[in-house]
């Protein structure tokens, strides 16, 4: 800026003194000097001056840091080296005068004149001096060249390197050396360290990083023979290098011997079907070093393609190569070779050959099972076999029948198949047999294999399968049992003729059988026995199988492992034999490798793995009392059977089971430590480290077999801390073979083992953080902060780990404090924990704070430190508490953040099976963590100890065993309140206990209610109404109604009696004032006769199907004498239903007879569960006495309240939120409610023990319910009243005279009015005397007559009178005394008020999340006691009783009367009213009602009963329908988005300008400079789209797909003329069949760069594609995968600097000829609408080199899924339930967030949204097909109208026609677009491709005639359309519609007449909903549906024809019916 300035100046003199000119002489502005050196700096001046007093010359020195700073012109250098002059113009600098550094030398010269007005003349000038050091020296003795031998070492020295600046040379010099084979690596000073010409191959770079000094020594054979290597030494000190270099030349070396050797399949004539094994043996080689390379050649020489990673286990580059079975299946048969290349480290070179045969396996044919269905042991199947053919004959056929469902694996197989021989032999049919039951998940689906070998040995397989079902289907278990006795046992068995005629393969298959029967049957505790008889018995047999040969020992092993298939009917002598059994098979399978050279290794494991299996059955038995050693003998000896077929450097092979996994390997001695190190995704790790000098018997490339095994479950019950281990139990072992063979045991130098926990969420709690709250510190300086305390044992001798599990990424400062006191006294120590690296301890002199784990967010307390503690608290029990304290991360408390675990962990490990793990040899490793322990074991020399001390392992077991004893610390406590000064008043608890007090309120009234209810029953018998007023005799009849689902039953029942003196009358069993019959009831009924029967025999029943629900399921009716007190029991167990039958006849069932132990048990079970079940029996119809339902109710209320109180007083290890689903949270709160309800057990038992047997009644006589004879007296005359009122008042009077008189309870008033046919019963509960019948049943033998069967059999004549009984004794019986009822009562007093007071003072602590978890684990407590604990407890006490033969005499035969008080309230004496009485009831039995039902009611009630199922089905199906549709349409609306539509067209309309003006490569700039670049820079808002509020989320991003540089040739056609011009023609790469070019550049496509990918990358880096979120870009040529070269746009900067970015971009020639596309991607946000948008431009060069421009925009939204909108919540928890789709949603929001994440993270970056709109677009059609096919599928309900089922089978009458005429349609559609195309393709856009051509066709169809002008050819066009419409539309399409009208009018009378089922369903139902609006209505019922519903379901019939009346004949439903029309 200049300005000009106006001013009046007064006259001046002249000046007197003028200096021209004052100049330091110079070369160059910075004089570069070093301290060595010296130099004189002259100045020139010129002046004038007339008159001057003085002139000063000055020098000043200024040092500066750098030329470019300003000096302190005020603090000039002082130095003495310098002599500066006032009166020269030179100053010189001598030698060390000066530091290193920058210095300003300034010169000035001030002339003063005489005049003192005169101002001071002065100038200066400057130079800047530069001290600089000395530049290094590198030298390396000897000469430039040096050449060594391959067995000489080398030494290159370069100690007499120096600097020249230091006192001493080598002082502080850095030496780094350098090693290349490629001198082109050295440029200069540069070095490209990157590169791959590295002279080692555990080089990563050319840098050696094994040397650091000056000098470089290398052993002999250390470099590759016959190789130059180019070494360069640098040094370096501060920021000066120099270099040296040295040229080695290493000859080469001997030549080795070396010679291929067949290790498996080594006949010339190749077996494919089995594996290919070769090895290298050389003497001179280095394994470790050595380069190979496998190859495959034809008999002339050339290479063969072979899948080497896919079809071998080795791979092409080892000295193995293992070929897996089947490689060289598509082989043609002929002669090949497998040579081996090998490049040797002493730079030999050697080719090896190896000659072998390939012959192909059996032309496959045909196999077929006849029959394909059947069952075990009853159906026999035969397998023939058919066309297979092959050369080398005879042909031998192996059936194998293959079940490995639930087996053992091996992943070296690629199918397993295991399995039985069921036929070996020449013949092509196998003889008919017996097969096993098929696997059940699989519907009895068996597999079997048919394999076909040749002479040769190679086979092919075909299979099959067959549906075979268990016996047990057809018959009962018992005669399938003993069907299976009689095959296997005895000597006339099938199994022991088998044996004798030494046919041991099918009796070997005989056993598989039997197993697989016995495996499939149901367990029935009164057949155990006798299956684990049979089980032991062919145990015993397969000893007498022999195992020489391979199929006799996989007999042998698949027979065995069906027989420990169900390990839970395994008895400890089985166990023993099927491990004995299975050692031998392993071991005969060991010698018969040996043996047999040919043998395959494939085959030997299909068969390991059925002794895998059998071996993983015998572990899952393991007992903690008993010691088991054999199994693991099993285990190594099956590792060595797998080795002995792998070969060095082989796949791991991994075995698996559900309860073991072992994994085995093999490899050479020198890679055993590389090898395992590389293993990272391992569940439990093993790395071994073995230095090659370890073993010295064995060489370098020795194999080295290692077996590694985990148990899921610990193996060593027997053994001590069994509670404390909480790793899995894994064990090693690793082997060698010398040369001479011998196999010698490894113990490894070093042993790492990471051992998994096995319950991630115990021993860690959630730790509440929160604001420090200091009121002091501002709100910047304030923390987050949280604590705990736990309490140590200072006797313990292990370190505590305290791990901080959170993702907040802040550094956490631990500060740990002595005793539960924060205070400044006590704090100890403090730690910083970062994290990604181990905490650092605070340093101090009191103890050390050394650690073995050194772990990120692990806080290890030392020992040392625990010490100092302890000794601080004077105590060796201590508490310790820790304070987190980080940056403020929180604003409030929450406890989701942070979690904490406290554990000690101290590995142990143990040789063999010791008789205890050892903790002495297996230190801690520094890598443990909460949730994996790493324990590291190193082999040292152990001190001798005397012998007695030592405990010696097992000789034979060398497998060593370790695990993990993880000691939680017990107890922590949140010290939240101390810490964070925040109590959170909550009032949850508070809410649920007052919510249960007035539950149990009202429950006490209801069942005060219930108990004088249950009072007043027990009262009463129900007197049935059709007694006859004449009948002399009394029978009590007891019916026992079932408690199965829907038992009970409305209809009337029937029963009559039937005895050997005669038969009863049919009687009702029914009252109108009693509710009887119901689900579980016991209800008895006064039933009288008109003489005694005798002894009652049978019983029939039936019921005549009435009612709402009358299905019924009786268990057991007992039938009483009152007068002889005889009894009868019936066992009946059946239903009576219109599905089975209606009446039934059931005999008497003796007493002492066997009960089904399932009968047994389901009585006694639901016995138990309504009377024993505290919760059930409350609600259950009769409460038992003397335990009434209010104190029953008390107990609950107690227990409740109990549980909550353990709850809430152990509910402290809350856990944060997972990333997985919540179910680990559910199932702590399970495990929580679980131990709660078990601590409260005892507190349930003790009250319920003194409410029961403190209100217990004496034992009641025997002789009350002792069975007597009847008077005389009064069996001669009187009715049954009359008799029943004697007999009362004779016993009653002996039961007073036996007794006290006592007075009578009080009543209410009310209770007096009994029914008039009602009998009153004693209070009294009679006991186990007359509850149980089996101490009366001894004494009753008339009651039960075992020559009785039925009717027929029954005798007139009276049986013989029963001898006396004997006498019995009376068991005594607890009674309490009366006052411990209210000592119940206090103790739920005082249980309730306790537990109350504790559960709302420890919620107050709790916060609001943490209390309704507390509240969740409360739930689970409560429903686990009432649904898992108590009904369980019930359970397993009926099992055990049932474990014993129970008769019917022991099951709960329960009458709650005594027979001395059983009477009537009022006795009918009228004679009249009796006559009267008497013919009401005789003609009521008379009536229809009292007959069973004849079949034709019987068939309309199972009509009926269709119909309603049929009806219901109906309508569910209808109902569930449209809910799933309601809710698709709900989902539907909620992803809809109303603005998309209108934000795509604002967004397309913003890109699309001008983009149809680019068509060349060239127009792309331009666009990308006026289109997008204004779009992208925003100056106003940045980031944010112009007039928009569109936010661009990330960096936009430009790539290019190109093909690879280089040219591409092509030849023109045949019949080109000009042929000459071949050579000159170039052809376009076409992307997708050329390479695509992946390289990365330097500024342009010639010169080749290493560089990542940054984001400030010029365009010629490439990005490879996306891996975590893959997608694609769709243009119109291709399908663009996402990398490319990219170029980003920065919307945050200038628009200038885009623009210059991009003509730099064009002018580096970015886009040539081999550009493919150019791809511009962006994602923006408008938060107005919530809606993202995903934009793609894409530029594609077509083959002719024009440009296609494509924009493709996509919006989309992201559910909101916020889980505190419960109503949402619900929403899509049902969606979930219905469909997928959810699921689809669900991971597109998932996949959102994570992208969200990193985009919150990364937002300089590019963000990859296009992945989540590609999903989006797939969930939304995906929705639209759902949709669709959901409202298609509701024409299938329609079915019900006529109409549409005459529609729908007009349409498949006229199929055939449709068919024809479709295909001639389809025929004259192909014609005409073909047509079109061939015709119209050059100039119509419509016709210009075959798929546009068949739109327009199609269009045409159906009449959207658009663009037909045909501009090109007029006439052409009008003759096309006119034949199309004239053949399509008035010709096929017009037959098309006739066909179908045709079949419509012939098929309206069948439908008509067919019944439909849909009709009848839609019928009843719409009766139904009549009938209930009739009732709403009052209305009266109408009998017949409106005429105008029965045309619309039914239909008219043809009443113009008569030809459709009469007999008629049709398929129906697939069956033949005959049917009338009239």
């Amino acid at each position: 800026m200049e300005s000009s300035v106006s001013c009046q100046v007064e006259d001046q003199p002249l000046p007197v003194c003028v200096i021209h000119e004052v100049k330091i002489n110079r070369d160059s502005s910075v004089l570069q000097l070093t301290r060595e050196m010296e130099a004189t700096i002259n100045a020139t001046v010129r002046y004038y001056c007339s008159l001057f007093q003085a002139i000063i010359q000055k020098w000043l020195i200024f040092p500066l840091p750098s030329v470019s700073a300003v000096p302190d012109w005020t603090k000039p250098l002082k130095t003495s080296e310098l002599k500066l002059q006032y009166t020269t113009t030179s100053v010189h600098i001598p030698k060390k005068s000066l530091m290193w550094g920058v210095y300003l030398f300034n010169f000035s010269v001030y002339l003063k004149s005489w005049d003192p007005e005169a101002p001071l003349a002065k100038d200066s000038d400057a130079i800047h001096v530069v001290i600089l050091r000395s530049p290094l020296e590198a030298v390396i003795l000897g000469d430039a060249n040096v050449t060594i031998k391959f067995k000489d070492g080398l030494t290159l020295d370069g100690s007499q390197s120096s600097d020249p600046d230091a006192n001493s040379p080598l002082e502080g010099l850095q030496f780094f050396w350098y090693c290349t084979t490629e001198p082109k690596n050295y440029q200069g000073e540069k070095i490209t360290v990157r590169s791959k010409d590295v002279c080692l191959p555990e080089q990563a770079d050319l840098k050696w990083t094994w040397a650091s000094g000056p000098v470089l020594t290398l052993l002999p054979e250390t470099l590759k023979g016959g190789r130059v290597y180019f070494f360069r030494m640098v040094i370096e000190k501060n920021n000066r290098r120099a270099f040296s270099d040295r040229r080695v030349h290493v000859l080469p070396g001997p030549k080795p011997v070396a010679v291929i050797s067949c290790v498996e399949n080594c006949d010339l004539d190749l077996v494919i079907s089995d594996r290919f094994s070769l090895s290298l043996n050389c003497t001179n080689c280095k394994t470790s070093r050595d380069v190979y390379k496998w190859s495959i050649l034809s008999l002339l020489g050339s290479e063969i393609q072979f899948d080497w990673m896919g079809q071998t286990t080795t791979g092409r580059n080892g000295a193995y190569l293992s070929v897996k079975a089947f490689a060289f299946e598509h082989f043609v048969e002929d002669k090949f070779w497998v040579s081996l290349y090998l490049n040797t480290w002493s730079g030999a070179t050697l080719v090896l050959r190896h000659p072998f045969i390939i012959n192909h396996v059996p032309e496959i044919g045909e196999c077929k099972i006849n029959p394909a269905k059947g069952i075990a042991l009853i159906t026999k199947f035969v397998v023939q076999c058919s066309n297979f053919k092959d050369r080398n004959v005879p042909l031998t056929y192996k059936i194998l029948v293959s079940d490995v469902h639930g087996f053992g694996e091996i992943s070296s197989l690629k199918e397993n198949t295991l399995g039985t021989v069921l036929y070996l032999g020449k013949d092509s049919t196998s003889p008919p047999s017996f097969l096993p039951v098929g696997v059940l998940a699989n519907h009895y689906a068996l597999k079997i294999y048919a394999q076909v070998y040749n002479s040769l040995g190679p086979f092919s397989q075909v299979t099959l399968y067959a549906t075979v079902q268990a016996p047990t289907d057809m018959n009962s278990s018992e005669a399938v049992l003993n069907q299976l006795f009689n095959f296997t046992m005895g000597p006339d068995s099938l199994l022991s003729t088998l044996l004798q005629n030494r046919d041991f393969l099918p009796a070997g298959y005989l056993m598989y059988v039997v197993a697989s029967v016995l495996n499939s049957m149901k367990t029935e505790l009164p057949l155990q026995a006798d299956k684990a008889r049979l089980r032991e018995h062919l145990f015993n047999q397969s000893f007498i199988l022999p195992v020489s040969t391979l199929v006799e020992i996989s007999q042998l092993v698949v027979a065995v492992t069906k027989l420990t298939q169900k390990a839970s009917e395994f008895t400890l002598v089985s166990q023993k034999l099927a491990t004995e059994r299975i050692w031998q098979a392993n071991q005969a399978l060991q010698e018969y490798r040996q043996k047999d050279k040919h043998v395959s290794s494939e085959q030997i494991e299909i068969v390991c793995t059925g002794i895998l299996t059998s071996l993983s059955n015998v572990l899952k038995l393991t007992a903690r009392h008993s010691v088991v050693e054999e199994p693991f003998h099993v285990v190594e000896s099956l590792a060595d059977t797998v080795l002995a077929g792998k070969v060095p450097e082989d796949e791991t092979t991994a075995l698996r089971t559900s309860n073991f996994n072992m994994y085995v390997k093999k490899t050479e001695k020198w890679n055993v430590t590389k090898f395992f190190s590389n293993e990272k995704l391992c569940r439990n790790c093993f790395h071994p480290t073995l230095n090659e000098d370890s073993v010295p018997s064995l060489p370098t490339n020795a194999p080295i077999s290692m077996m590694f095994c985990e148990f899921t479950d610990d193996p060593f019950p027997w053994l001590n801390y069994q509670d404390d281990v909480l790793t899995e139990v894994a064990g090693f072992r690793m082997t060698g073979t010398e040369a001479n063979g011998e196999v010698i045991e490894i113990t490894p130098d070093v042993l790492e083992v990471y051992l998994v926990k096995k319950n991630l969420s115990f021993a860690v709690f959630s730790l509440t953080v929160g604001p420090s709250g200091e009121p002091d510190k501002a709100e910047s300086l304030r923390k987050t902060v949280g604590g705990f305390s736990f309490e140590a044992d200072g006797r313990a001798t292990s370190e505590v780990l305290v791990h901080i599990i959170t993702d907040v990424t802040v550094l956490f400062t631990v500060l740990v404090y002595a005793g539960s006191q924060i205070t400044p006294d006590a704090l100890v120590t403090t730690f910083l924990v970062p994290r990604n690296i181990p905490p650092i301890a605070n340093q101090s002199d009191l103890f050390d704070p050394a650690c073995a784990v050194n772990q990120a967010r692990v806080v290890c307390l030392s020992r040392s430190l625990l010490r100092f503690i302890a000794q601080r608290s004077g105590s060796s029990e201590y508490t310790v508490a820790v304070v987190l304290q980080a940056p403020r991360f929180v604003m409030t408390p929450s406890d989701k953040l942070v979690r904490i675990s406290i554990f000690s962990v101290q590995c142990l490990d143990m040789r063999g099976l010791q008789s205890d793990w050892r903790e002495d040899t297996c230190i801690l490793g520094e890598r443990t963590t909460w949730n994996r322990i790493h324990c590291v074991c190193k082999n040292t020399p152990q001190p001798k100890q005397p012998l007695a001390e030592i405990k010696l392992p097992n000789p034979y077991l060398h497998t060593r065993y370790l695990t993990a004893r993880m000691i939680v610390v017990p107890n922590p406590v949140d010290l939240r309140l101390e810490v964070i000064k925040t109590v959170p008043q909550n009032p949850v608890t508070l809410f649920t206990v007052l919510f249960i007090m007035l539950v149990y309120i009202i429950l006490a009234f209801w069942a005060l209610h219930r108990d004088e209810m249950d009072q007043f029953l027990r009262e009463h018998v129900i007197v049935l109404l059709d007694n006859d007023p004449y009948d002399k005799v009394c029978y009590l009849v007891t019916v026992f109604t079932g408690s199965r689902c829907g038992s009970g039953t409305r209809a009337d029942v029937f029963i009559q009696l039937r005895g050997t003196e005669g038969t009863s009358e049919v009687h009702c069993l029914s009252h109108p004032q009693f509710t009887v019959l119901c689900r579980g009831s016991i209800n008895t009924f006064l039933l009288t006769t008109q003489n005694d029967l005798g002894d009652i025999h049978s019983i029939h029943v039936w019921h005549n199907n009435e009612g709402r629900a009358p299905s019924w399921y009786l268990s057991r009716i007992k039938v009483e004498s009152l007068f002889s007190r005889n009894i009868w029991l019936f066992m009946c167990r059946k239903w009576l239903s219109i599905d089975t039958t209606l009446d039934r006849t059931f005999h008497a069932t003796h007493p002492d007879k066997p009960l089904r132990r399932k009968d047994f048990f389901l009585i006694d079970a639901s016995y138990s569960l309504g009377r024993s079940h505290l919760w059930f029996s409350i609600f259950s119809s009769v409460v038992a006495k003397p335990f009434s339902r209010l104190q029953r109710l008390s107990c609950c209320l107690a227990m409740l309240l109990s549980s909550l109180l353990c709850n809430i007083m152990f509910f402290n290890l809350n856990r944060q939120k997972e990333p997985e689903p919540q179910s680990s949270k559910y199932i702590r709160s399970m495990i929580i409610g679980l131990e709660s309800v078990l601590i409260t057990i005892p507190v349930q038992v003790t009250i319920i023990s003194l409410f029961v047997y403190s209100q217990r009644e004496p034992q009641v006589p025997l002789s009350e319910v002792s069975p007597q004879k009847p008077p005389v007296s009064s069996a001669a005359s009187g009715h049954w009243e009359e008799r029943l009122e004697k007999w009362h008042a004779r016993e009653t009077a002996k039961a007073q005279s036996r007794k006290p008189k006592k007075p009578p309870p009080k009543r209410k008033p009310g209770r007096r009015k009994a029914p008039a046919r009602a009998t009153s019963k004693t209070r009294q509960q009679v006991q186990r005397a007359d509850s149980k019948v089996s101490d009366t049943s001894r004494k009753n033998e008339n009651a039960n007559n075992p020559n009785i069967d039925d009717n027929q059999s029954a005798h007139p004549e009276k049986a013989p009178p029963p001898p006396d009984p004997p006498a019995l004794e009376e068991k005594p019986r607890v009674v309490l005394p009366w006052w411990c009822v209210h000592v119940a009562w206090f103790l739920v007093f005082a249980t309730c008020s306790v537990s109350s007071f504790f559960i709302v003072f420890y919620g107050l602590t709790y916060g609001y999340e943490k209390s309704i978890e507390w509240l969740f684990a409360s739930f689970c407590s409560f429903t686990q006691s009432v649904f898992l604990v108590q009904p369980l407890k019930i359970i397993l006490l009926s099992g055990m009783r049932t474990n014993k033969p129970k008769y019917c005499k022991n099951l709960p035969w329960i009458s709650n009367y005594r027979y001395t008080q059983i009477r009537l309230q009022s006795i009918t004496t009228d004679p009249e009213e009796m006559r009267r009485q008497h013919e009401r009831v005789s003609r009521i039995r008379g009536s229809r009602m009292y007959q069973p039902l004849t079949e034709d009611e019987i068939r309309i009630f199972q009509r009926k009963k269709r119909i309603k199922r049929r009806a219901f089905l109906f309508l569910s199906y209808v109902l569930a329908h449209f809910i799933f549709l309601a809710l698709l349409l709900g989902l539907v609306a909620l992803l809809r988005h109303t603005d998309c539509f209108y934000y795509n067209q604002f967004i397309h309309d913003q890109f699309s300008m001008d983009l149809a003006t680019v068509t060349k490569l060239e127009g792309i700039f331009p666009w990308l400079n006026s289109v997008l670049l204004p779009l992208l820079h925003n100056n106003l808002d940045p980031t944010f789209l112009p007039d928009s509020s569109s936010k661009i989320l990330g960096l936009p991003l430009m790539r290019q797909v190109r093909a690879v540089p280089g040219e591409k040739a092509c030849l023109p056609a045949k019949h080109f003329a000009q042929s000459s011009l071949q050579g000159e023609i170039r052809c376009h790469p076409e992307y997708g069949t050329d390479p695509e070019d992946t390289k990365s550049y330097s500024g342009s496509w010639n010169r080749v760069g290493k560089r990542a990918v940054d984001k400030n990358a010029k365009g010629f880096t490439y990005k490879p594609p996306e891996k975590r979120w893959a997608y694609s870009s769709y243009g119109l040529l291709q399908t663009y995968g996402s990398g490319g070269y990219v170029f980003y746009f920065f919307p945050e900067e200038q628009q200038f600097n885009s623009t210059l970015r991009l003509k730099e971009l064009q002018n580096s020639k970015w886009l040539d000829e081999k550009t493919w596309a150019v791809i511009l991607e962006l994602t923006t946000y408008n938060p107005d609408a919530s809606l993202f948008c995903c934009v793609s431009v894409i530029f594609e060069v077509s083959q002719l080199g024009v440009v296609n421009t494509s924009l493709s925009v996509y919006s989309f939204s992201l559910a909101d899924f916020n889980p505190k909108t419960s109503a949402e919540i619900y929403l899509y928890a049902a969606i979930l339930i219905f469909f997928a789709a959810y699921i689809v949603d669900e991971g597109k929001h998932f996949l959102a967030t994570s992208i969200i994440q990193f985009y919150l993270a990364n937002s300089k970056d590019f963000i990859p949204f296009h992945a989540v709109s590609q999903v989006d677009h797939i969930m939304r059609v995906m929705l639209g097909f759902l949709l669709f096919l959901t409202i298609l599928k509701t024409l299938r309900y329609s079915r019900v109208f006529y109409d549409v089922r005459l529609a729908q089978r007009a349409i498949q009458a006229a199929l055939h026609g449709i068919c024809h005429m479709a295909l001639v349609v389809s025929a004259y559609f192909f014609v005409y677009m073909a047509l079109g195309y061939l015709v119209f393709s050059q100039h119509e856009w419509n016709y210009s491709n075959m798929i546009r051509a068949a739109q327009t066709i199609f269009s045409y169809c159906v009449s959207a005639f658009q663009n037909t002008e045909f501009s090109s050819n007029r006439v052409l066009g009008v003759l096309f359309l006119s034949s199309f419409m004239l053949v399509m539309i008035c010709i096929l399409i017009n037959l098309f519609q006739a066909v179908i009208l045709s079949a419509y009018e012939e098929m309206k009378q069948p439908v008509y007449e067919e019944p439909s089922e849909e009709a009848e369903a839609m019928t009843y139902l719409c009766r139904k909903l009549r009938s209930m609006f009739g009732f709403l209505s009052l209305r009266s019922k109408e009998e017949d549906e409106p005429e105008f519903f029965i045309n619309m379901v039914y239909g008219q019939p043809e009443k113009s024809s008569r030809r459709y009346l009469g007999l008629k004949t049709r398929n129906i439903n697939g069956k033949k019916m005959v049917y009338l029309v009239v």
